[in-house]
């Protein structure tokens, strides 16, 4: 079992340093896409923020930014990377905040997390919940069932002078679930060596059972925007406005 510091350390290691995912360039993209559908919006919630690092770069386009994310570690490493930035804890399918914003975004595939349609479809609920009339969603989905590849053995290494971290990865499917099982092995000068195991389980919805869910949430003008990674796009809505 991964101290706490191990979940965010490996996470931050895997993805920026291993894989050179570009917070601050994604950051930049949807701020402007954001802004092509809402010229005005001045505040933003990143819901399943993670360790806060699109937050980190949202805070500069937006007059206001929250975060939510689950994960007491993750949350804990966002909180102290966000100096008087609300990071709040909650689940993305069942939270209340007190207020909307002009923004929510929920990246990196975490809607992928909700078991089932009743979940995925109470998330949407929530994320719309939590839009100004006239705001926009951004999402970016899990793998669909058609390009959901199973089977394969994915590696990552990294290390930042001081740790080294070395994760493998091996993904499974059945039905319409897809399991990662991630091991980790992390050497951190002058603490030893750990090593743990993570179990993920994400559910692979249809583009159909997204727009529904989507959809029946009161939000319009959906659009499959190019991604950054693999087959997968991002998905833009707008909550409707009163009488429209």
């Amino acid at each position: 079992m991964a101290h706490d510091q191990d979940l965010a350390s490996a996470y931050e290691l895997i993805y920026v340093v291993a894989a050179g995912k570009n917070y601050k360039r994604e950051a930049r993209d949807i701020a402007a896409l954001i802004r092509q559908r809402h010229p005005t919006a001045d505040s933003l919630l990143d819901v399943a923020c993670g360790t806060g690092l699109h937050l980190s770069h949202f805070r500069d386009s937006f007059a206001h930014v929250e975060g939510l994310e689950l994960s007491d570690p993750m949350r804990k490493a966002a909180t102290a990377r966000l100096d008087g930035i609300a990071v709040h804890a909650g689940d993305m399918r069942d939270f209340r905040l007190a207020r909307t914003f002009s923004a929510v975004t929920c990246l990196f595939s975490a809607i992928g997390y909700a078991q089932s349609v009743d979940e995925l479809n109470q998330t949407l609920d929530c994320l719309a919940a939590h839009l100004e009339p006239g705001g926009v969603l951004l999402l970016e989905p899990w793998f669909t069932p058609s390009q959901w590849i199973s089977g394969p053995v994915d590696t990552g290494i990294a290390d930042d002078g001081r740790r080294h971290l070395t994760r493998m990865c091996v993904s499974q499917q059945t039905g319409t679930t897809s399991t990662l099982t991630m091991h980790y092995l992390l050497g951190d000068t002058g603490a030893g060596m750990r090593h743990w195991t993570e179990e993920h389980t994400m559910t692979l919805f249809t583009d159909e059972q997204y727009l529904h869910a989507i959809v029946r949430a009161g939000l319009r003008d959906v659009e499959w925007l190019p991604g950054w990674r693999d087959q997968r796009p991002r998905i833009a809505a707008i909550k409707q406005r009163s009488g429209r």
